[in-house]
């Protein structure tokens, strides 16, 4: 059952990173001083370097933990409504403040390399007034994709046929009957 936990993890952190990638690509090209790749390329590689990233952040950090933590405080069950607004806050503001943060220190540091040094802003202030943009964009659309997404991957990966159905949650465990 860890096996499944994991991977419904690890496929949330996928779609949540491409969705934020996909964001990333297109607040930062509306910014007119932004030099950016072209639009295609630009998306692409801000996708690829959110799902490498979020990947990273599901192996490392226990978001579903802490979600599943979050639901047993509240006494919300599987598979209520209640149940998977709560236990997708962990998921959407961890998963985005860090994925977002990371990405966008990238972005950073390879835009201000190609300034000449004297024209290039402080690295943190510059990296902040990036990265500040995204933050609640990214957190919204990290909380909307798991909310929705979540209870499909979940019976995807449980083989159940409903979400909820026969388990209790992302964790696997038997229903209380």
């Amino acid at each position: 059952m860890k096996k499944k936990t994991r991977t419904i993890g690890l496929i949330m952190a996928i779609l949540i990173s491409i969705g934020m990638g996909i964001l990333a690509s297109i607040v930062i090209s509306k910014n007119p001083d932004a030099k950016t790749p072209p639009f295609p390329i630009f998306c692409l590689i801000n996708v690829a370097e959110s799902v490498v990233v979020g990947v990273i952040v599901a192996l490392v950090i226990p978001l579903g933990k802490i979600g599943q933590a979050l639901t047993k405080k509240a006494n919300a069950e599987a598979p209520s409504l209640k149940y998977n607004l709560i236990n997708s806050i962990p998921l959407a503001i961890g998963n985005s403040v860090i994925v977002s943060a990371v990405v966008s220190f990238i972005g950073v540091v390879q835009g201000r390399s190609q300034m000449p040094a004297e024209a290039a802003p402080p690295l943190l202030p510059m990296w902040f007034g990036n990265w500040a943009p995204l933050l609640i964009p990214s957190i919204l659309v990290s909380y909307v994709l798991a909310v929705v997404l979540a209870p499909i991957v979940v019976m995807l990966v449980m083989g159940k046929g409903k979400p909820g159905a026969g388990h209790d949650g992302a964790e696997g465990r038997p229903k209380k009957e």
